[in-house]
């Protein structure tokens, strides 16, 4: 099983296993649905009336997929230790319960675990990072320079995920939500919240959010879950996911796409991104991202010719509502585990979530950039950015290092909420004193300062010989000081690949040039 919830908007596989009980058809009908929180209980009561051993260890690895599942990592792990006790006979109970302790900032217990798992299954590129991930989280890293806050005004007490900007002034926001109202005011036996909604929210003219407000119709249709929304740039069009309800069997998912006329949003339309022939009923085809020129869309999928569980795909327009062949974005970015809510910014920097990639908790958001030889490096976002939570779904405003994202963090019933980021700009300054080889101060000087980026600066120094110029990040720069009567000195130095503020300070020394002899 690969983690699932309506938030993930992951396939339901279909397992079947022995039971001993009559009373269990409701709990595997749940299970097999996807009712996940209804499962959990139902097998929580079974699991406590069983004598039998095996039957023991397999209602609590079943609950401990129901609560992995919904994102409760420490219930998760207790339940997945019952099944690895009682010795049944699914191995990656002990990788599940390595990765719950860890999602739960256990790192002291997961390790172990990931370790004893390895021995049997050395292979598991999913647990070999998993380990590294722990062994990471250890030496404690730095937080970068990342300012992140809770958005009140958006959140309730239910989850709300995946914000997208709609407009290029950054004061409307799209984003999904599980709150009870909209919709329905039943909560989902899959997730124990409310049923998936499309909710936004503006600006008002003191830049607080107002209170959000669902979607009508035909947006948030109630016979299905929406939600991942992504808003094209010139906001017109509104891509989501859609995921269907049956009450026999599992369901997949779909990316939907709507148009606006007149200022109503026409029917949402399957973008119809995959094959025929790699489709089954329980497919997922979810979280879509457009690109800056409305060329390419982003989606998640498992379908076949993938690395692992949900990998992040790529189709090109091919003409108007047309999307062609899907393209896996190899394996660079995707892994044997999950990447998922992939966004693409305008300078083609990809960034998207993964439970793979060595991180710090349950999905960790990772920024990829292509190299020169056209390859992706992917790196890590980080602290405060990422936790020991689930972290994803982020969105810039333009060319500029602020946003939004979404975080489990803090939350022990796996309830997601809506941050805000701003990573504050770099100060950067050349400073100094110009002397002589006196220790004098050395009038009439000046300083030319030459930047990589164009910048031509000439700068005189005040009588007591002090400077100091502001500089720009990622700049190579050269210096120049002269003076009459002194021979020139030149320094060069550096801004870029500083990741905190700094003064670069040089005292020039000037000497004066050696007297000919007669």
């Amino acid at each position: 099983m690969r983690k699932f919830n309506i938030l993930y908007l992951v396939v339901i596989v279909l397992i079947t296993a022995c039971s001993g009980s009559k009373k269990l058809t409701q709990a595997k009908k749940s299970f097999s649905i996807g009712e996940y929180t209804r499962a959990a209980e139902l097998y929580k009561k079974a699991y406590a009336k069983e004598k039998n051993r095996y039957y023991k260890g397999e209602y609590a690895w079943y609950m401990g997929e129901s609560y992995r599942i919904t994102n409760k990592p420490l219930k998760a792990a207790s339940a997945y230790s019952k099944a690895v006790r009682y010795e049944y006979p699914e191995r990656e109970a002990q990788f599940y319960m390595a990765e719950s302790y860890r999602k739960a900032g256990k790192l002291d217990k997961a390790i172990p675990e990931y370790e004893e798992y390895l021995e049997k299954v050395p292979a598991d590129i999913r647990a070999q990072r998993g380990l590294a991930s722990c062994m990471m989280l250890q030496k404690e890293p730095q937080p970068n320079r990342y300012i992140i806050a809770k958005e009140k005004d958006l959140n309730s007490k239910y989850s709300d995920y995946s914000p997208t900007y709609a407009g290029t002034e950054f004061d409307y926001v799209v984003f999904a939500s599980m709150r009870v109202e909209g919709k329905s005011k039943r909560k989902n036996r899959i997730t124990g919240q409310g049923t998936s909604s499309i909710f936004y929210s503006k600006k008002n003219a003191k830049g607080a959010w107002e209170d959000p407000a669902p979607f009508e119709e035909p947006i948030n249709n109630p016979k299905f879950d929406d939600g991942s929304p992504f808003v094209s740039h010139d906001g017109k069009e509104l891509f989501f996911t859609r995921c269907k309800f049956d009450n026999e069997k599992p369901t997949g998912a779909e990316v939907v796409s709507c148009k606006r006329q007149g200022g109503q949003w026409g029917e949402p339309i399957n973008a119809s991104l995959a094959l025929d022939s790699t489709l089954l009923d329980s497919t997922v085809i979810a979280h879509p991202a457009l690109s800056a020129d409305g060329e390419t869309l982003y989606f998640v999928s498992d379908m076949e010719g993938g690395y692992g569980g949900k990998d992040i795909w790529k189709a090109e327009k091919a003409g108007e509502g047309q999307w062609g062949e899907p393209i896996n974005m190899g394996s660079a970015i995707n892994t044997p585990g999950n990447e998922m809510f992939p966004f693409i910014r305008k300078d083609g920097i990809l960034y998207f979530s993964s439970d793979t990639h060595i991180g710090f908790g349950g999905l960790d958001l990772f920024k990829a950039e292509l190299n020169e030889e056209g390859n992706w490096d992917v790196t890590n976002m980080g602290e405060p950015i990422n936790s020991i939570g689930d972290d994803f779904g982020i969105v810039f405003q333009g060319k500029d290092e602020v946003g939004l994202f979404s975080s489990s963090r803090g939350s022990t019933k796996g309830i997601d909420n809506i941050y805000s980021f701003v990573l504050p700009k770099l100060n950067f300054y050349l400073t100094g004193l110009i002397t002589n080889n006196n220790e004098e101060i050395v009038t009439g000087s000046y300083l030319r300062l030459i930047g990589s980026d164009g910048t031509t600066m000439k700068v005189k120094s005040p009588s007591d010989g002090k400077f100091k110029v502001k500089l720009k990040p990622n700049t190579d720069y050269v210096f120049l000081v002269a003076a009459e009567g002194y021979l020139n000195k030149k320094v060069k130095f550096s801004t870029s690949g500083e990741v905190n503020d700094k003064s670069f300070e040089y005292n020039i020394v000037m000497e004066k040039p050696l007297q000919k002899v007669n």
